[in-house]
């Protein structure tokens, strides 16, 4: 089967329930908290971006209830980009650079489960090849290095949802990947906030199929299908929750490594092989896709009606599985466009039905976002990266709100100086890593194939160079 066939077939929607009922507008409202693993924004028919996406129809069923952002950046890992969205910060601030503890375990964790027996066959990443060329841009080999968890210090989402008028009731289900030793390793889901936690601790499950899961602070061996357990979680615990607002974050582990082909209802796999990762991804999203619709339609209506649904990627695509207009070795791991551009869908009472926007937007963002959807502070006594995505809901064609985007890798211990970062306006994109830099036309090189410092620069741009300089070094310099 040829990766385009499989981009034009039909799953079948299972979402069906309405969003933005009136009435439900007069109540705090919950929020679900959705983030995919290693799927840039390429892959997303609604975005219109890619060449060949994948087939998402409940989640196009979500952004036609809803709204879409096109130029959202996150970080280049899932780690750095998930502490953005929890404390809405920039990793330069939090000192979350790389995935946390990047290719090891950071506390005490048992031997992988046995494999279970007549599943799909799994292929899982070769780290030396596939991600050490990639980081070791990122850093110093000549000094020691350490890529930290989450500090207990942030200020995060579940702790000042607690302090709204109604406060809300908070669980994690998914992967978390912001824990080490420092931070509480399997309490610090927890210590985050979390009055509950089902959570896999590191970068991916040891297979979709066993695997271990901390729950509330305790190891246990599990089997069957991680996204289909997930999503069993999730709406076991959304159902015992009540009246009383909730907040859940839901991080769904695929489409990341191992890469394997799921069934998936209505799309014939057959032809399709784990060791292809196109075609292996497009089965994957697919899946998550059908998952998602599952959540949503289990949910009931009325809770529904009054819950506020943010569907966000953590990176990029990696480089093997990405499409056309982004280039495989500037995916993932990486902090060109093909490694921070992500989907950003929100939908549920107060948003615009079928609306896009093209505005400016960080993962920082869902940060503030979120609490002033719910009525509970953002902190005031830190700098905050954060800005508030509601006035798009109220006008969605209003101009952005951000001059500029960021985005930071960096190995924790050498700091920001050692690693990378990339600045861009509207236009233009800074990309310094150590002791190279960059400059992009993004609206005439969307691929970024032409460095506009190679063989000399007008003035014009010499200015514009100056200035995305000038916001990165304010930043830096900035009380962290």
């Amino acid at each position: 089967m040829t990766r385009k066939f499989l981009s034009c077939l039909t799953v079948p929607v299972l979402l069906v329930a309405t969003f933005g009922n009136p009435a439900a507008q007069e109540r705090q409202p919950n929020i679900l908290l959705v983030i995919s693993d290693d799927i840039g924004v390429e892959q997303f028919p609604m975005f219109g971006i890619g060449s060949e996406p994948a087939s998402t129809p409940n989640l196009d069923a979500l952004a036609a209830r809803g709204m879409r952002f096109s130029q959202v950046w996150a970080q280049a890992m899932c780690s750095p980009t998930r502490a953005t969205i929890i404390a809405g910060r920039y990793g330069f601030r939090t000192g979350v650079g790389l995935g946390v503890r990047a290719g090891g375990f950071v506390g005490p964790y048992p031997e992988a489960p046995e494999r279970a027996v007549g599943v799909p066959t799994e292929v899982y990443e070769d780290i030396p090849r596939d991600v050490r060329p990639y980081l070791s841009q990122y850093s110093d080999p000549e000094l020691p290095g350490d890529a930290a968890g989450l500090p207990l210090d942030e200020a995060t989402l579940p702790a000042q949802l607690k302090l709204a008028a109604a406060p809300y009731s908070t669980a994690v289900i998914g992967k978390w990947h912001l824990a080490d030793l420092a931070n509480g390793w399997l309490e610090h889901p927890g210590r985050a906030g979390f009055d509950h936690y089902s959570v896999l601790m590191v970068n991916a499950p040891e297979s979709f199929f066993s695997w271990w899961e901390n729950v509330n602070g305790t190891m246990e061996e599990r089997r069957g299908y991680t996204p289909s357990r997930k999503i069993d979680d999730a709406l076991e615990w959304i159902g015992a929750q009540g009246e009383e607002p909730w907040f859940l974050w839901l991080a769904l582990n695929l489409a990341h490594y191992p890469h394997h082909v799921p069934d998936v209802e209505g799309l014939d796999t057959s032809g399709v092989s784990a060791a292809d990762p196109r075609a292996a991804l497009d089965v994957m999203v697919a899946r998550m896709d059908q998952e998602i619709g599952r959540l949503l339609d289990g949910i009931d209506d009325e809770t529904l009606d009054n819950t506020v649904v943010v569907f966000v990627g953590d990176n990029g695509t990696t480089g093997n599985s990405i499409d056309p207009p982004f280039h495989p070795t500037r995916a993932k791991f990486t902090i060109y466009e093909g490694g921070l551009r992500v989907p950003l869908i929100i939908a549920g009472p107060g948003i615009p039905q079928g609306a896009a926007s093209d505005a400016l937007v960080n993962t920082t963002d869902i940060y503030s976002t979120i609490l002033e959807l719910a009525g509970a502070p953002v902190p005031q006594d830190r700098p905050m990266d954060s800005v508030s995505l509601l006035p798009y809901f109220d006008d969605p064609a209003r101009s952005s709100l951000r001059n500029w985007l960021y985005a930071d890798q960096f190995d924790t211990e050498q700091g920001v100086e050692n690693g990378g970062y990339a600045v861009r306006d509207d236009r233009y994109k800074l990309v310094k890593v150590r002791n190279r830099t960059e400059l992009y036309d993004l609206t005439r090189d969307p691929g970024e194939s032409i460095n506009l410092l190679v063989g000399g620069i007008s003035d014009e741009e010499r200015a514009i160079l100056s200035g995305l300089q000038e916001i990165a070094g304010g930043l830096h310099d900035s009380e962290p």
